[in-house]
Order: structure tokens, then sequence, then C-alpha cells
């Protein structure tokens, strides 16, 4: 599995006023925006990136995980929103390492979802293929075949209580009953 270099931490929404403010919605915390940082933005669908330092940053008031940020090379609404789709990246580097018992969810895509069965074999449920939220929770997209022989995905969340272990080869869950589709808990 290649494990990328790289995080993406938030999404640019759109301008926020005249002046060039961009509007982020961020996927996790937000700490990691702050004045003076560097901030890299890749466009969407493509490798091309932006670098930006941080002029001023400042949540949204009633939007959680919204923030307004203001970019020393940004200085008109025109500017910030031809950003519009960009992904805010953070270098693995800079972020802070995963504790003993936590992984990285992006470090989970291409694995292999294993079950472990009755007779103690491993029962392959699929592959994750994504990782998406429902705004509540985190879930991994899980694409398997079906007996029919087409391709097609179900949702995982990405709870402890669901998530038994990830490892380098594989996630290892404790679905409870009716999580899994119903073609797949035939094999269990």
């Amino acid at each position: 599995m290649r494990v990328p270099e790289s995080f993406e931490i938030g999404v640019v929404t759109g301008a926020h006023g005249i002046g060039g403010v961009l509007r982020v919605r961020m996927f996790g915390e937000s700490s990691r925006v702050s004045k003076g940082r560097t901030l890299t933005l890749r466009a969407p669908d493509s490798d091309r990136r932006v670098v930006l330092t941080v002029r001023d940053v400042a949540e949204i008031p009633g939007k959680p995980g919204h923030l307004r940020i203001s970019c020393e090379q940004i200085g008109d609404r025109d500017a910030a929103q031809a950003l519009l789709g960009y992904v805010l990246e953070l270098s693995r580097d800079a972020a802070t390492p995963a504790a003993a018992d936590e992984f990285f969810l992006v470090d989970a895509i291409g694995l292999p979802v294993l079950q472990k069965r009755d007779d103690g074999d491993p029962l392959q449920l699929g592959t994750v293929v994504a990782i998406t939220s429902n705004g509540a929770q985190d879930l991994f997209e899980v694409r398997y075949r079906a007996k029919d022989g087409r391709t097609r995905t179900w949702l995982l969340p990405v709870l402890p209580h669901v998530i038994r272990d990830v490892t380098a080869q594989a996630v290892w869950i404790d679905p409870p009953l009716g999580l899994v589709p119903d073609e797949l808990e035939d094999g269990v």
C-alpha cells in the first residue's frame, strides 16, 4: 500500500467578502491553520498546487468547522473565488504522529476489510476505496464484488466498536448484525 505524503484537511468553499478572504470547510481540527503558517492548496482533479501564507484566520460564527482565511498572496474576491474547490493539504511530516491505538483514515484506503469467522479464517468483505462522512461520523466506502459479478459498495462506520484494528495489511472489523450487506453476511 502506498502511504500518502500529505493529508487533505479542508476544502475552499468560496470567497468571503470582497477583500480576497477564503471560506474553508475543515475536515477535522482547524488548529493546523494559524497566522504565519504556510498553506498548500491542490487544485481539484490535478496536481497543480498553490502555496499561500496565512495573514489571519477566524472561525465563521454559527458554522462549526468553517474558517475565514486571509492570505498574503490573495488581494481580491476574484482571486479567492478562483480557488473554489481547492483542497488544503498538510504534509505527513507536519502532522502529529498517531498514537499507538490510532490511525490516519487515509492510510486505510486500499486495504482489505476482514472479519474473523467462527472457524478462525478471515472473511474478506471488500476493500476500502474512499472516506466520507455523514456529518456525525466518518465512514469507509467499501467496494466488493457481488455474486452477480457486479461491483458494489457499502458504508462502514469508523467507530471503535466496529473497527477492531487497522494494520498495514488490513482493516479488521466486528460489525453488528445488519451492517454488512446481506450477500456478504452469508459467508460468515
